[in-house]
């Protein structure tokens, strides 16, 4: 299992939990689903930080 979560400093804004692996397809569905409960900068819920999985590298994302 994995989770796709998407966190601030106030808690969780949404998540996922996913058996097995996650590919580029899936996490842009996952964004494409909940980037609209973020806001553009420098508002409060506007900084969106990935780690250096392969996933974050697709032309998409």
């Amino acid at each position: 299992y994995l989770i796709l979560p998407i966190l601030t400093l106030d808690g969780i804004i949404a998540y996922d939990i996913i058996e097995g692996s996650v590919m580029s397809e899936r996490f842009m569905q996952f964004l494409q689903e909940h980037l609209p409960l973020t806001n553009l900068y420098p508002s409060p819920h506007s900084v969106l930080v990935l780690d250096n999985c392969h996933i974050h590298h697709s032309e998409e994302v």
